[in-house]
């Protein structure tokens, strides 16, 4: 397996609704100060990482804790995206997860929700893969680090979906659970498009208090 692209997932740093047990969806919250710091903190771990493209969902709380990443990396440009939002909850959103009611008719169908999100995937990483030159792929040759901030939901469903449908597979000992806020999941990508989840939910760079609940997640 030659390794064409290496993809980063990160989930956006805590709101105040992630603290107050809030279902989000695509409401467009902002990162509480907690969640600026974990943005810092995942900033300082990718650091050292020559991301060549980077992409956020769209929402505030991805887009800056994005931004907050890219800080060190002033020559990437963002590109932000619908596709990468949460799903959208409907007239769950802004509710309690305590106190939710049966599904809303407006809640966005799992299909939708994961023709989205796969549909990027497919669209904008797998085509690293797909596109590789086998003459290029020489010892001196790099693969391309893409940054990618989104939402627990999406994130979780994105991965479960890829590794279902054997475009991706977990490496030993990488199981597929919660996904924290501003935790970091790594992905090697080879020239069929096809990857490997190297981690997930990574949250070894971060200190204090990190939720262990996520009323977003919980509904998907």
């Amino acid at each position: 397996m030659t390794v064409v692209a290496k993809v980063y997932i990160v989930r956006h740093g805590e709101t105040d609704a992630n603290r107050q047990g809030i279902i989000q969806g695509q409401l467009d919250t902002v990162l509480n100060d907690a969640g600026i710091n974990q943005a810092r903190l995942t900033a300082d771990a990718l650091e050292d990482v020559p991301f060549g493209a980077a992409y956020s969902s769209d929402l505030q709380r991805a887009k800056k804790t994005a931004e907050i990443v890219l800080e060190s990396h002033p020559n990437v440009q963002l590109e932000t995206t619908e596709a990468l939002r949460e799903r959208y909850m409907g007239e769950w959103q802004g509710g309690s997860v305590a106190r939710r009611t049966d599904p809303p008719p407006d809640l966005e169908p799992v299909i939708d929700f994961t023709t989205r999100s796969v549909g990027w995937w497919n669209s904008t990483v797998a085509l690293n893969g797909d596109a590789a030159d086998e003459e290029l792929l020489g010892l001196d040759f790099e693969p391309v680090h893409i940054l990618a901030v989104s939402h627990g939901g999406l994130i979780g469903s994105l991965i479960t979906n890829l590794i279902g449908s054997r475009k991706l597979q977990a490496a030993e000992g990488v199981a597929v659970g919660w996904c924290f806020n501003a935790s970091i999941s790594v992905i090697d990508v080879d020239e069929t498009g096809k990857g490997v989840l190297v981690s997930y939910a990574d949250t070894t760079h971060l200190d204090g208090d990190v939720l262990e609940h996520n009323a977003d997640v919980r509904l998907n």
